[in-house]
């Protein structure tokens, strides 16, 4: 018998989707878990920068980090932002054919964790930037367990669990694009246009916490001589 769960998701997959879907190296996960542990432990319940950055429950918490000697986006980013970039046509044209725009130079903006226990959610939203990203660092939970559970394994369309892009244009209907999680994506980088809104559902019946790291890169304008 076919997996209904697979099926779902294979339905649900772009022939061109506007975002990249990338595996990051150990390297580049490592150097990521340097910059929590350096960080420390994310801010308490109720602390300024939690109630500012949390809007997916009470505890959810969130700590900013610093890219030591720039060497994510020197190393990771850049690469990843040129060719999201490029894949717009009309931006390869004017860039490396007819030479009507510059090259362009990016930044990466911020850069945060985001910590999460289970219950807990974050709303739909995009970002101000030209890109965002998040990279999925502890996934404690599966995706078809969290769908087995008891009152939810006869919902048709579960998204428990789940990050989820959301696609519309103008007034015509709206296409919701899961991204089922489980540990096996740990080290899976999205990075999208920062126009496109998404979410992130709750798990449930774990302990342990999920952790991402999410950032935003945005155009530098150069000043003129």
């Amino acid at each position: 018998m076919a997996d209904p769960f697979s099926a779902q998701i294979k339905a649900q997959k772009l022939a061109n989707p506007p975002w990249l879907d990338l595996q990051l190296s150990k390297e580049a996960m490592d150097h990521l878990w340097d910059m929590i542990n350096q960080q420390g432990p994310p801010p308490e319940a109720g602390s300024v920068l939690q109630r500012q950055a949390s809007f997916g429950g009470p505890n959810n918490k969130v700590n900013y980090i610093e890219d030591k000697d720039n060497w994510f986006y020197e190393n990771v980013l850049i690469q990843i932002s040129e060719q999201l970039y490029y894949k717009d046509w009309n931006n390869y044209y004017n860039v490396h054919i007819g030479q009507s725009a510059p090259p362009p130079v990016f930044e990466l903006k911020l850069l945060w964790v985001n910590y999460q226990k289970q219950h807990e959610y974050i709303s739909p939203h995009n970002h101000g930037a030209l890109f965002s990203f998040v990279v999925f660092m502890k996934i404690p939970t599966h995706w078809k367990e969290q769908r087995a559970l008891p009152w939810l394994k006869n919902v048709a369309e579960s998204r428990v669990s789940d990050f989820q892009f959301i696609l519309g244009t103008g007034m015509g209907p709206v296409q919701e694009i899961p991204i089922p999680l489980c540990p096996e994506d740990e080290g899976r980088i999205l990075f999208f246009p920062a126009w496109m809104w998404h979410q992130v559902f709750p798990f449930y019946e774990c302990e342990k916490e999920r952790i991402t790291i999410s950032g935003n890169i945005i155009l530098k304008i150069k000043e003129n001589n």
